[in-house]
This record gives C-alpha cells, structure tokens and sequence, in this order.
C-alpha cells in the first residue's frame, strides 16, 4: 500500500520490491513487475492531478474495485392506454443525458486479438531463430516474441483471461516456468522447441497442456493452423431452420446482396472501424484501403484478416448493423463466387467434407431435428480432403465440451461454388470450396464413426428453383408479409412475431447508412419506430417518432388525407397519455376531421 499526504491524498511513498508481489514474491520477474506497477502509479498519479489522484488512491485501497461504468438509460415505466393503431425511420433516436465517471483512467494499450487467439514464442536467441520468426510472423497476424523472461511475463499476465494462447517455449525455459504458466486459463496449448528431442519426454507428461516436444517451426505451425481452425470452426454458426427463421434469413439476404446500395463511404466505415478493433493489422487495413477491388473480395477473404473475422463475428452474434456495414463486401464477395462459377461450370466435384467441433446441446437438436432445413449462416469454407476433415473434426477430443463433427455434404449440379486454387490468398488452396452466405441443407444420414466423433452427410438444396416442397410452402409465406422491400417486410415481420429490438436495430441500422432518402421511407420508418417504442413502452420516444414521421408524411400528402388518420389518433392517444391535453385534443380533432370528410353523406 502507498503511503499518502493526509492533506492532498497523494501518495508520498511508494513500494516496490519481490516482497510487495502478491504471487511473485522470492522472484527475479516478481521484483520486476512489481516495478511496473509502481511506475505505472506514477504516471498516473503526476498525469492526472488531483481529483484523479483522489479517485486513484480509493481504486488502490479497495480490496475488489469495481469497474467504472457508465449510467445508461432505463425504459420508461408502464402506463395502460388504448392500444396504438398500428400502419403500415431512421433518424437520430432521442439523446438522453449519459452520466460520466468523475475521471477517466488512460489504460495502456492490452494486446489486441483475433478471433481471441494469440501465438506467443519465448525463443532463447532472435538471431539465430530469424528465419522462423520471420516464417510465423507471415503464418499469423498475432504473434508476439519474447527474449527475457521478465518482459514475458509482464506481457502475459496482462492478457484477458477470455483470450487464448498458443505457447511456444525454447527448451532452456520449459522447465523453469512450465508449472506456473500451465495452470493459465489462457493458456490453451504449449508447445516446447528443442534442437533435439531429449531421450527423456517423461516429465512433459505431468502437464496436459503439452502438445509435444518439437524439432522445427513447420511442424508447430501445422499444429496450430489446425487448432485455430478448429477454434474458429467452432464458432461458426449452423442453425436448424424453421419456418420463421427460412423467412429472416432469406431477406436479410435480399437486404445485403441486391437492395442495399453501397457506395465508398461503406468502405471508409469499415476501414475506420478495423483501425479502432484491429490496431496490430494497420498495414494490412491500410492496403486493405489503398488496393481493394471487387475482383479480389476472395483473396481478401482468405486472407483471414481483420475483414474476415468482422464478417464471421457480425454472422455469429446476427449483428444487424454490422452486416450492413460490411454489406459491401459480403456483396462482392458473393459475386465473384456465382461470377466464376458461371466461368468455370464444368466441374465434376460432387462431395465435399468441413471438419468442425459442435456442442453437445447443438449435436443433440441436429439429432432431433433432422427433417428440418439446415444452415450454416456465413459463407461455408469446405474441402475435397476428407481426411484432413476427419482430422479436424478428431481434434476436438482434447476440447471437453465438444463433440467432433465431420460434415459431408452431396453438392447437385446447379449449385454455385468456386474452387479458391486461383484465388485464395494462400498458394496451397487446391483442394478447398467456398459457398455463398445461407446455403441450405437437408440432413440425410447422422452416424457416430468414433468416440465422440460423429459424421453428418447432408444434400444441399437450392433455394432459387428447388423441387424442396417445405422450402416453397416457407417462402410461400412472404406473400403475406406487408411491405414493398426486403427491409419493409423484415421491418414488418421482426414486429410480428415480437421481434421489437430486432425491428429497432433494423430501421436505426438503415438510417445511419443513409439509405433511406424519400419521404415516403423516411416517413414509414419513423412511424414504425413510433410503433416499436410504444411496444416496448417508451411513450416518450414513441411520440417523438410519430411526430417525426408526420413532419415527413407532411411534405407529399395534404393534412386531411385518409392516410394521416392512425398518425393523429397515436400522437393524441400518445398525447393523453403523458396529460398533454391540449395538445391531444388538438390532434384528435384532426382525426376527427378526416374521418368526417370521409363519412358519405346523408
């Protein structure tokens, strides 16, 4: 603990030393990291002045600080009122007042991830290790490399405990350090490097977490190339459809390849949102900026860079705005998958494999579900190489919560897929398939080959002109949803099976991409926000909305047509509610109004 002037709370003394170390005391690294840690009390201490100082000081004192948060707002109370008429937006929504912390603490910058996984080497010599370093740098965008043992640990203890990684370890160090850093849970595999295996391997077998003892980096990267396949295999998502899922996804679809119109301000987004998350892939981000061309959306994509794991992240979580923020690409890379397709549509490939891992509760819905449509809901990356599948799919026998799944899918004839030999980024791309988002699938066999170990074989279908009578009657359904576009029906339908923030998402999502330039839409939009926010009891906002959408009704239909009749009755039963009365008369007699020249007369 420091020791702090009564009158300012500024710290006087501070201390540093093994002894101080909470877990490190007796060490060399202890010493060192304690030195850190009051370094970094310094800074912030003669940085931030005062009231930070305070503010630091009591962070310091507390046994279990909590996080600064910042106050967000709550919905608004309940409130019975007659129901809102529903019709048939997206302007800024209404800005409430954030609290803010009293001070904001500068952080220092923690290692940035992708898809949560990180290579680290602790090499006893850079020069004589050159070639592979240089070798793994080119293999992953995350790696790191260490040469004292300080630094590596001041590094690693800083990693998050979510984040996963790959370990690689010179033999000088293994045994001096192996029985802390192997009970890391962030530890995921340890790899040992050694000039020459060492007659005795019986020790490495105490830590579970030891893949192997290694004579060259090739063989280390094959090894993790395979698990980080695996990790990001994992995460994939693959659904088991039903008739409201068949419907969402099919639009989103529609939304993202042919009504969404892209222009370079899309790209400049998504550049300006991989600078903020993806810090350690500038060079990649900035060539990403100064050379992308349509023509080559594949090579990006197999490049497996920030662009690739923002695609798979925003599928993943189902982020609607993401998606359309990188809608521009996902389009690109769509057409140039059906453009070589169509180039080169003699292929005679029939079956195709994905090795992956699966949870038990995912395994158990497929099982019980098999008459059910099956998708994977990004583009699908596969392989004519079974074995090297099967050999993927095995390897989630050290992931305890997984069940290893071979996929073996029977592609017909109409189907569009591009092989990616010609245009992966990577050379040895011979073998391996890519298919477009939401490809559809029924489940024809499932079968467990091993332990744990199952192969499900599936039939693609083709959802354009498919003889799949299930598919035809869900799509059918669309006639039935009100709206002209893809957006207005999804809008529409997200409401209907109670989807509201879904819906919100939706409009707000169109509104930031400044899609949405007629009065018409502009009008709808608003009046379905309007809608949302009284459904999820936000009458404040919902009347903002209703108003807005009449301001934009206002600028093409005359204040007594049919059409304003549901705006005035919901800004005053709106009104009513909040005890505006005058201003809810006001808008009911406009109502009243309509309705009246409507009436025939006697």
């Amino acid at each position: 603990m420091p020791c702090t002037n009564t009158k300012s709370a500024k710290p006087l003394i501070l201390f540093a030393g093994e002894g101080t170390h909470e877990r490190f005391y007796g060490t060399a690294h202890g010493a060192y990291l304690s030195g850190i840690r009051e370094a970094k009390r310094i800074i912030q201490i003669n940085i931030m002045g005062n009231e930070c100082t305070q503010f630091l000081t009591k962070r310091l004192a507390d046994p279990s600080p909590s996080l600064v948060s910042y106050k967000r707002h709550g919905s608004l109370p309940k409130q019975s009122s007659p129901d809102i008429h529903p019709k048939d937006s997206i302007l800024k929504p209404i800005k409430h007042k954030k609290g803010a912390p009293s001070v904001i603490l500068s952080q220092y910058r923690k290692p940035t991830m992708i898809d949560n996984y990180m290579i680290i080497w602790l090499v006893s010599n850079l020069d004589e290790n050159e070639n592979n370093i240089n070798y793994l740098k080119n293999m992953f965008n995350c790696f790191r490399v260490f040469t004292d043992i300080d630094e590596f640990f001041a590094f690693i203890l800083d990693v998050n405990r979510e984040e996963k990684v790959f370990l690689i370890l010179s033999d000088v160090f293994a045994e001096k350090i192996l029985s802390f850093i192997h009970k890391m849970c962030q530890v995921l595999v340890i790899y040992i490097i050694s000039n020459m295996r060492s007659n005795n391997e019986e020790w490495i077998k105490q830590y579970d977490k030891i893949e192997g003892i290694f004579t060259n980096v090739e063989s280390i990267c094959k090894n993790v190339e395979d698990k980080v396949h695996l990790s990001e295999n994992d995460i994939l998502p693959n659904e088991i459809l039903n008739s409201s899922q068949v419907i969402i996804q099919y639009l989103i679809e529609k939304i993202l390849l042919y009504e969404m119109k892209y222009d370079e301000n899309c790209k400049k987004d998504i550049i300006n949102y991989a600078r903020e998350q993806y810090p350690d892939e500038l060079d990649i981000i900035n060539d990403f900026e100064q050379n992308y061309l349509p023509s080559k959306a594949i090579w990006w994509y197999t490049r497996k860079c920030f662009v690739y794991h923002i695609i798979n992240k925003a599928f993943q979580m189902q982020n609607l705005e993401m998606l359309i923020k990188v809608g521009f690409f996902i389009r690109d890379l769509h057409q140039q998958i059906n453009e070589s397709y169509v180039k080169n549509d003699k292929s005679d490939i029939k079956v195709v494999y994905r090795g992956q891992g699966i949870s038990e509760n995912d395994l158990k819905l497929i099982i019980n579900k098999q008459q059910n449509l099956f998708t994977f809901t990004n583009f699908l990356w596969t392989t004519t190489d079974k074995n090297n599948s099967l050999r993927i799919a095995q390897s989630t026998k050290n992931s305890p919560n997984l069940f290893g799944v071979l996929f073996r899918i029977e592609i017909c004839s109409s189907t569009r897929f591009i092989s990616l030999e010609r245009f992966s980024y990577y050379l040895n791309a011979k073998n391996e398939i890519l298919f477009s988002i939401y490809s559809l699938f029924r489940i024809t066999n499932i079968k467990e080959i091993e332990k744990n170990i199952w192969q499900i074989d599936l039939r693609l279908v083709n959802n354009e002109d498919s003889d799949d009578e299930q598919l035809k009657d869900y799509l059918q359904n669309l006639k039935n949803i009100e709206g002209e576009t893809a957006w207005q029906q999804l809008g529409f339908y997200f409401i209907e099976i109670n989807q509201y923030d879904k819906a919100e998402e939706l409009y707000e999502t169109l509104m930031k991409s400044n899609c949405l330039h007629h009065s018409k839409q502009l009008s709808l939009v608003s009046e379905q926000l309007g809608l949302i926010n009284y459904k999820k009891n936000h009458s404040t906002n919902s009347l903002v909305y209703y108003k807005i959408s009449l301001k934009h009704y206002l600028t093409y239909l005359a204040e007594d047509d049919s059409n304003l009749l549901p705006i005035y009755l919901n800004i005053g039963i709106l009104g009513k509610k909040q005890k505006n009365y005058y201003e809810s008369i006001k808008y009911f007699k406009c109502a009243l109004n309509i309705v009246i020249s409507c009436s025939p007369t006697d």
